[in-house]
């Protein structure tokens, strides 16, 4: 695990309430998963995240993602469905709530997902010089952005294109499942006249799993990549889950707090 010292503070101070050593307690379970993992389970970590507004700035996305997935999983095993968005932006029932707890039960893909998430927190920009005739040609790529992470695949030597497959697949899985609205209606490509759905999404993001579970060398655990190709739907319902849920409240409720300041 991923978890500052912050973190471990944060989640001593919730679990462990009726003890006043919380820096002996936090020496015992640094770096000692099978430790820290039972507390994680508490629920009154997400009960403070939820609540308490200003932990958001205190604590790592790491643990904010390690957190709500883990309660995410708890409620889908209490209910039936899952609701997503067709392409229309019409919210459907899908009755695989209890599949798409067993796919968070897995702790690499649980694990993988936290990743993912965090690796979305920031957007990173590239700028790129090339040489068109007896001029340079420049460009700006954004790791957001899915047709930028394939036109610069096309562009990478080799031993780098399981990067962009890995990335371009995360991004078809995080639009889909945390920003549903985005691809639930048409969206016109920035650099072409193409429109994108919620299909062209879910096609791709399996094609470039399946690409990078099958590199020798993948840039991740292929059996991952090879779940979430297989089981893209599904996972793309435990986001939208999370993104209904929790991160969407969290996020209004900060910026109207904010906005009140």
């Amino acid at each position: 695990m991923h978890l500052t010292e912050p973190d471990l503070k944060f989640v001593v101070e919730t679990v462990a309430t009726k003890r006043r050593d919380h820096d002996h307690i936090i020496d015992l379970v640094r770096d000692k998963d099978d430790l820290l993992e039972p507390m994680l389970e508490d629920p009154k970590l997400a009960e403070r995240l939820i609540n308490e507004l200003e932990v958001l700035v205190r604590i790592s996305p790491y643990l904010m993602f390690t957190v709500l997935l883990r309660r995410v999983r708890r409620d889908l095993e209490g209910r039936s469905f899952v609701l997503e968005r067709d392409e229309r932006g019409n919210r459907i029932p899908v009755f695989e709530a209890a599949r798409a707890g067993e796919l968070l039960s897995d702790p690499s893909l649980r694990e993988y997902l936290i990743e993912m998430l965090c690796s979305f927190v920031r957007t990173n920009i590239a700028v790129l010089y090339r040489q068109e005739g007896r001029g340079w040609q420049k460009r700006k790529f954004s790791d957001m952005d899915m047709d930028d992470m394939i036109a610069l695949c096309q562009l990478a030597e080799s031993e780098l294109k399981p990067r962009f497959y890995k990335r371009i697949a995360d991004i078809a899985l995080f639009l889909t499942g945390v920003y549903p609205d985005h691809a639930s209606f048409f969206v016109r490509r920035p650099r072409s006249q193409d429109w994108r759905r919620v299909p062209d999404y879910e096609r791709e993001g399996r094609r470039f799993y399946t690409l990078a579970a099958q590199e020798t060398e993948p840039p991740g655990p292929a059996s991952v990549f090879e779940k979430l190709a297989e089981q893209f739907t599904l996972a793309r319902g435990v986001l939208n889950t999370l993104s209904d849920h929790y991160l969407k409240p969290i996020g209004a409720r900060y910026f109207n707090q904010s906005d009140g300041m």
